[in-house]
């Protein structure tokens, strides 16, 4: 895909004067990247509330149902930095399209899929196709905007990526009762198909094309290491709860250090060579970013829990329908959205210190949680649960935006695709560790036991976890500056 006007001019590192000339037509380009990431996002959890069709149809297996969630997420994830730099090397817009136009052409072979295997292959070529697109959002946002409306640009992409959870429930429930033409839940892919062919349409007219003047080639070595690295993590965390946390499982999981450690010594090497690492590791030389993602683990692995944690709660234990289910985080995305547009605001003002006022609304929403479901018990309704909702919701869309500025705001155009591939992987693999062992905190508390109290009893124990987390974040970000960005042109 050629650069053939002024719109699709090539843009390397921006540099200090891009500030004072901007991108006339960036806010049209925010608008077109997020919805891309927005539908990599969604598919994360729109086939969660649709399984039960799914295996019905199908007449898949369990295990097939589980490759069939887990073929996305482990290949998204194990990929996220490679998409990363092939966007720092062959252009970031064409790699964003190039993902659209696969993930479209994944979705149309999911909704037509007349069989479990073929599924399970469509669903790893989106996880390809998404590891691809998602992390060029990132890196076109930090080299498209100047310095002083990042932080909004960043601001709006956690709110498109926080409301995913909830529209993936939501509308996936919604798609799945409806029977549209009976299609039964193939809708839920084939909806994609309308939407990627507008975001390639638009991209070519409104996004400018970007790469990193430092990135020279693929570093092969690397991906092959680090691919088997965050394989060896996930595919245990995926899939080691459902299969009963066999001894594989915890082998895999061991053996991920050693092969970590040993891609970090390979790209040590490739950077003394003067080679283009994969990762740059100069990043972890930045204390707001290392804080930041230390801070992001934690978060994003109790955000994650709390969803699977309640949809099983609201379901299992109170009998809720999926689609009740769904629409019951309805106040949760109301407050959300609306919190997430007011950081925008605030955060010139209270800067990173507007995370710690997040986390302090999140553990309060949690802690209410559990006491309006111990005193109400099975008598529990959506209504009861708005207020906790309300106040969790809010406490999330103060945290998100902010959190993923203040560990992306000072680095470097030419590191963007680095620097946001690692932030993806880190996120999606704190997604999978959060779901595995807080769910396994819940499950191993539920033990037998079937009745509401026992939910409710796991319910606190599993959610303990999860205010101990926040702790850890409130913690975390009192060491990082209130203006990280000052301080570093300071």
């Amino acid at each position: 895909m050629e650069a053939s006007s002024s719109a699709t001019s090539v843009i390397s590192t921006p540099p200090a004067s891009s500030v004072d000339s901007p991108d006339p037509g960036r806010w049209a380009s925010l608008a077109v990247v997020l919805t891309g990431a927005f539908l990599a996002a969604l598919d994360f959890f729109i086939v969660n509330v649709s399984i039960p069709a799914i295996r019905t149809s199908l007449k898949a297996t369990f295990a097939e149902v589980q490759l069939i969630i887990a073929s996305y997420g482990l290949t998204y994830a194990v990929l996220l930095i490679s998409g990363g730099r092939l966007g720092d090397i062959y252009g970031r817009r064409k790699m964003f399209v190039w993902g659209v136009m696969s993930f479209t052409a994944a979705s149309l072979l999911c909704g037509i899929a007349p069989s479990p295997g073929l599924l399970i292959a469509a669903r790893a070529l989106q996880g390809v196709s998404g590891a691809l697109l998602f992390p060029q959002v990132l890196s076109i946002i930090q080299v498209t905007f100047p310095q002083r409306e990042r932080a909004t640009a960043f601001g709006f992409f956690g709110t498109v990526i926080g409301l995913s959870s909830f529209a993936g429930n939501a509308l996936g429930g919604v798609l799945v009762s409806a029977d549209l033409f009976h299609l039964g839940w193939r809708p839920i892919f084939l909806i994609n198909l309308p939407i990627g062919l507008a975001i390639v349409l638009f991209a070519e007219k409104f996004v400018k094309e970007s790469s990193s003047p430092k990135a020279r080639r693929l570093d092969l070595g690397g991906v092959a290491i680090l691919t088997v690295a965050l394989t060896l993590l996930l595919y245990p965390l995926i899939q080691g709860r459902e299969a009963g946390w066999p001894a594989w499982a915890f082998i895999c999981l061991a053996a991920f250090v050693p092969a970590l450690f040993i891609f970090l010594r390979f790209e040590k090497r490739v950077t003394e060579r003067g080679g283009s690492p994969l990762v740059e590791l100069s990043l972890f030389h930045n204390r707001v970013f290392v804080t930041g993602l230390c801070s992001g683990v934690c978060f994003f692995s109790g955000a994650a829990a709390f969803f699977f944690i309640s949809t099983i709660f609201l379901q299992n234990g109170l009998g809720y329908s999926p689609r009740h289910a769904g629409l019951t985080f309805l106040w949760f995305a109301i407050a959300f959205l609306g919190s997430s547009l007011a950081s925008v605001r605030v955060q010139p003002k209270l800067g990173s210190r507007i995370i710690n006022l997040g986390v302090a609304f999140m553990i309060t929403g949690l802690a209410s949680l559990l006491w309006v479901s111990a005193s109400r018990g099975a008598a529990l309704t959506s209504l009861n649960l708005a207020p906790v909702l309300l106040i969790y919701g809010t406490g999330q869309g103060f945290v998100m935006p902010t959190l993923i500025n203040t560990i992306l705001i000072n680095i470097k155009g030419h590191d963007a695709g680095s620097a946001s591939g690692v932030l993806s992987t880190v996120q999606q693999a704190s997604f999978a560790t959060g779901v595995a062992v807080i769910g396994t905190v819940f499950f191993s508390a539920l033990g037998k036991f079937t009745t509401v109290e026992a939910f409710i009893r796991a319910l606190r124990i599993a959610f303990s976890v999860n205010i101990a987390l926040l702790c850890v974040v409130f913690v975390l970000i009192l060491q990082v500056p209130r203006f990280p960005a000052r301080e570093h042109h300071a």
